[in-house]
């Protein structure tokens, strides 16, 4: 173990001296605080442009009407010839009466121009009550599965095709034949794979960590606070920032383990197959199938976040269910048991996927020329 922690400490020094490395690390995490402060600050700034209530003048009768309405100040008038001076003067900038189409009809008076707005808040729908409220706006949903899912897709992408290559690479230039003088094949492989998966860890809790921030800084989590408390029936704007707060966080506490030994899954797929190229321009098509295991899960999740029997499932099979779960988790469809089934099912795989990328690097890392074909690279012969 200690070896696999030496070798793991090496690939981490590589990392952290690579210019690169660090900008590009230092941009998704700038991004993802951009990424949560931008709605809540455009939300504002639309806010913000409504400084002043419009005056409307009203009759008895039709004044309720506007009750309860936000943007309106309502001055209420004797007659319906007092509404109509009043839009005249200026005093109102629309006026609102009975009308004569029948009991409890409405007629707005205005001077040169329809007041789009006072009638865009009486052209209302019937009031919904709904028998069992979800614990979720669907708009909530639909973003926990986006940012789910493509933060899941990203980092996997970008730190298993890093460690993909860099395999290519080490092979390429010989100086894997230096590292395995020192440590075994298998080693070799564990090492790199952890060290990517620390860096990847720790890539996706600071990129959560700055949109949560983000969030709070420019109002977004205010905004989905006051969203997701007239669904779940959290009273008061504290209350419900707080309530939303603790679902987010638990639903980010299981994420960050489905996301480690997920991750660790990918990584050593990856970087197995890669060990049976030795030419750059050939790694596309070794890492297609492990592709394919991602790309796949990534796809059904994005278009099918709404259908929860489809969720249900891909949150029990391995390469969705670090996605699936936590999406099911914030959502509260997931019972207290089903996320440690869940992980325990990817762990199991993880294993195995580690086991199989053992027997890939360690038959083909050593092998040049073409590519290696896998049923060569599971009998390991030359």
């Amino acid at each position: 173990m200690n070896r696999v922690w030496l070798v793991a400490g090496r690939e981490l020094s590589q990392q952290f001296k690579s210019r690169a490395f660090l900008i590009s690390t230092g941009l998704m995490i700038l991004m993802a605080a951009i990424g949560g402060a931008v709605p809540g600050l455009m939300g504002g700034a639309r806010d913000g442009g409504q400084t002043e209530a419009t005056q409307i003048a009203a009759t008895a009768d039709a004044a309720p009407a506007l009750a309860g309405m936000t943007g309106f100040e309502v001055s209420q008038m004797e007659s319906v010839a007092e509404v109509e001076q009043a839009v005249r003067t200026g005093q109102a900038e629309a006026g609102l009466v009975t009308g004569q189409a029948g009991p409890g009809s409405l007629e707005i008076i205005a001077e040169t121009e329809v007041p789009t707005g006072l009638v865009a808040v009486l052209t209302v729908s019937p009031p919904v009550r709904l028998l069992d409220p979800p614990d979720v706006a669907p708009e909530m949903r639909y973003i926990a599965g986006v940012v789910f899912a493509v933060l899941f897709f990203m980092i996997v992408m970008l730190y298993g095709q890093t460690a993909a290559q860099n395999t290519v690479v080490e092979k390429q230039t010989r100086v894997i034949e230096i590292l395995l003088a020192t440590v075994p094949a298998r080693v070799l492989l564990a090492g790199k794979v952890v060290s990517n998966a620390l860096l990847a860890f720790a890539t996706v809790a600071g990129m959560a960590l700055a949109m949560i921030l983000g969030m709070l800084i420019g109002g977004t989590w205010g905004q989905l606070a006051e969203s997701y408390s007239s669904v779940a029936g959290v009273v008061g704007g504290g209350s419900a920032e707080r309530s939303l707060l603790d679902l987010v966080g638990s639903s980010l506490a299981w994420f960050l383990p489905f996301f480690a030994v997920a991750f660790i899954m990918f990584s050593s797929l990856m970087v197995g197959s890669a060990a049976t190229v030795s030419r750059l321009e050939d790694i596309g098509s070794a890492l297609a199938p492990a592709m394919i295991l991602i790309m796949v899960p990534y796809f059904l999740v994005i278009s099918f976040v709404d259908n929860e029997p489809l969720v249900t499932w891909l949150s029990y099979i391995p390469f969705s269910s670090p996605t699936a779960m936590p999406l099911r988790l914030i959502t509260g469809a997931a019972q207290w048991w089903e996320p440690a089934v869940s992980l325990g099912i990817l762990a199991l795989t993880t294993w195995v996927a580690l086991w199989l990328a053992g027997k890939l690097y360690e038959n083909s890392i050593l092998r040049t020329g073409a590519r290696i074909k896998l049923k060569e690279a599971w009998a390991g012969g030359a």
